[in-house]
Formats: structure tokens, sequence, C-alpha cells
């Protein structure tokens, strides 16, 4: 499923990079990225993905741009999805798997994988945290590859089938 960002959505994406960016330069919270992005280019495609999952998803978006820690259990994820906690990674390698800090396990309960380049981007799929654990061990994060994830609407009819 692709989505390509409204001019609207871009600006809000925009804001919310900026201000997330400023906050955490401003607290020195260093950032993960793997890419010789910028800081504000790391925040613009991270909360552009999120964005875009939480249209395709039909939810809306954690618009917070304050400073969040996963240590101490200030970081729940980026929506609420059939009220489970969902984390949003974004890549913009087509081919890239799902990334997932091993200090990011058990403060959601679902991950989504997005990728893409601002303003669109594809969600490929989404896992829990049980199926995100199998994957290999790299540098302090588990990647699952993405012929792992399930599809958001294989996931709505498993989670919909067994509500029944």
């Amino acid at each position: 499923m692709e989505y390509t960002l409204t001019e609207s959505e871009q600006l809000i994406a925009k804001f919310v990079a900026e201000q997330r960016t400023a906050n955490n330069r401003n607290a020195g919270t260093g950032n993960n990225r793997r890419s010789d992005m910028s800081d504000f280019e790391v925040d613009l495609q991270g909360f552009g993905g999120e964005l875009a999952f939480c249209r395709l998803a039909n939810v809306f978006p954690d618009l917070t741009v304050h400073n969040r820690s996963a240590a101490k259990g200030e970081d729940t994820g980026d929506c609420i999805l059939d009220g489970l906690r969902i984390d949003v990674k974004t890549s913009k390698k087509a081919d890239s798997g799902l990334w997932v800090n091993v200090r990011k396990i058990g403060t959601v309960d679902v991950y989504a994988l997005m990728v893409g380049t601002f303003p669109t981007f594809r969600l490929v799929g989404l896992a829990d945290t049980d199926t995100v654990e199998t994957g290999k061990l790299y540098n302090g994060s588990y990647v699952l590859p993405q012929d792992k994830l399930v599809s958001l609407h294989a996931w709505q009819l498993d989670r919909y089938f067994r509500d029944l």
C-alpha cells in the first residue's frame, strides 16, 4: 500500500520534524541514524512515514514533539490501532528490513515498516514483538526481513477472527 502525503500533510510533517529536531538537539539527545542524512532529514523521513502509515490505517498520529524515553517507559509508540501501540519504522531503502533497537522491545505491541522518500511511502508490513525478536541481532537491533512482515489487511483480518 502506497501513500503520498498531501501538501497540507507535508507542511504538518515539516513542522513536527523541525520541532522534534530542535527539542532533541536542545536536550542533547543523540540521533540513531544509519545514514548520512541530517538530523532534520531523519526526523522528516521518520514522521513522514508515521503520518503516511496513519493515513493508510485511518488512525490519528502522535503529534507530540517533546522528548520521550523508551528506557523510562515514556515512548509508547506513534499511534494506536485496534487498541495496540504501534511503532512505525521508516527507511529510504526499498528492500530494507524492519530494524528495532533492543531497548525498544516491550515498549509497544506492534512494529510497522514504511519505505520510501518523503513525501511518498509504501507500507511493507507489520510484526508483533515476538516476531521481531526472531530477527537477526545486529549492532544492538533486531533486523527482520520483509518477507516475515504481514500486510495491514491480513493483520487486521487475523485480529478480527481471533477476537470472534
